[in-house]
């Protein structure tokens, strides 16, 4: 036995400092297992919940004996965010996920590296008319350019890489011409149409697409067709094309900006959109009529076969007398450029575009414009609606939104 009082100093004190830790709460080591871990729960939304809105917040409470690093949040298996600091909150996005049951979880990790997991809570996402505009599958992730319909039941699209999107009354099929950019699209009747991009000429009948005619060096950008053997072709240096039938021949360069639209209502009575100047052709000469300043149109369309609205920086509405700017609505702000506009009755009006990054809809109900939801905010190119409701809209990457109607 060690009667060395130093060595008995030494002992009491441990003794002591043991103690003292125990009794103040603080531990001297972090062992992890049962008791230690973080405890989570979820407490929105709760099991059992049904979910119809666009998001909805799920919120962990955790109780732990040290801080906690993060707050993990998963749907089943997949990662939905993290957080590092409370409220441990995390913003989910339901209007991107599939309709159905889906199993929320969270899980909590503190400093010393427990893991703490909450129970599963089931909720159901039932998303009905969350939109006006709904995403729709879409076979290709290439820019989609234009959209021309037929009739509700021959609907064509083109777009980037020679892409060109039938719809076929369930799913959208996709046809390539390689190598070709495609950037507008024309049809006269259910198996006759045509199609204009970079370098060429396609042609459409009786249910295949083909290249009529090849080029060097021509963006050819907008078409419009009467028939067979008569039509117009604009290009990206503001030049204008006779189409003859098989072959296309430079008539007149109208300016040195791009010709982004052509609007006929005979073989003599046609307009077209090039720059912030629209050009008339009376049957013999195109003829500069109107010059917007400051501004820059993409998009013409006649609702009755005599009145006009032109579509770009702004909304601007001829009645065969005068042009007259029209507003937009103040929702969409100012950073904004209409790509695209339709009408189904003079009435009722549709229109897409750009703002900033992002991308939007406009609906004419007669009176005024006002902007419609859509479910993927992504710039948008063109679009169509018929005096139904029913309606598609297509854009960046691929993008299809699609109107269910009335």
């Amino acid at each position: 036995m060690n009667n060395n009082p130093m060595v008995s100093l030494i002992r009491y004190l441990k003794v002591i400092v043991i103690l003292f830790f125990i009794l103040s709460g603080c531990r001297i080591f972090s062992p992890s297992g049962p008791g230690v871990i973080p405890q989570v729960t979820i407490v929105t939304p709760q099991d059992g919940d049904t979910i119809k809105t666009a998001h909805v917040v799920i919120r962990a409470e955790v109780t732990s004996k040290e801080d906690i690093l993060k707050v993990k949040f998963f749907d089943d298996n997949l990662f939905l965010g993290e957080v590092q600091t409370y409220p441990y909150e995390h913003l989910w996005e339901t209007a991107f996920v599939s309709n159905g049951e889906h199993k929320l979880s969270a899980e909590a990790v503190d400093e010393s590296g427990n893991t703490g997991r909450s129970s599963i809570v089931s909720v159901l996402v039932t998303k009905e008319d969350l939109y006006d505009w709904d995403l729709f599958s879409s076979p290709t992730s290439n820019n989609l350019n234009a959209l021309f319909a037929y009739n509700s039941l021959n609907i064509w699209v083109c777009g980037n890489s020679g892409s060109i999107l039938f719809y076929d009354n369930s799913a959208w099929q996709i046809q390539t011409i390689p190598n070709n950019s495609l950037f507008d699209i024309f049809l006269i009747s259910q198996d006759r149409g045509w199609c204009v991009g970079e370098n060429v000429l396609l042609e459409f009948n009786n249910g295949v697409w083909s290249v009529l005619a090849k080029f060097e060096k021509e963006k050819f950008i907008s078409i419009f067709i009467f028939n067979d053997t008569t039509g117009w072709v604009g290009d990206y240096e503001g030049r204008i094309f006779t189409f003859s039938g098989d072959s296309l021949e430079v008539y007149d360069l109208l300016d040195t900006m791009p010709i982004t639209d052509i609007l006929g209502f005979t073989p003599s009575d046609l307009w077209a959109s090039c720059g912030n100047s629209l050009f008339h052709y009376d049957g013999v000469n195109w003829l500069l009529d109107t010059t917007f300043a400051d501004e820059y149109i993409n998009s013409l369309y006649s609702p009755d076969g005599s009145s006009i609205w032109a579509a770009g920086t702004h909304l601007f509405y001829y009645d065969g007398v005068v042009w007259e700017m029209k507003e937009l609505p103040s929702s969409i702000g100012t950073d904004c450029e209409v790509k695209a506009i339709y009408f189904s009755t003079p009435d009722d009006g549709v229109a897409c575009g750009i703002k900033g990054e992002n991308g939007f809809v406009i609906s004419y109900n007669g009176v005024e414009w006002k902007e419609e939801s859509i479910q993927k905010d992504i710039p948008l190119y063109g679009i169509n609606r018929f005096s139904n409701g029913e309606g598609w809209v297509v854009g960046y990457r691929g993008t299809i939104l699609h109107s269910k109607g009335k």
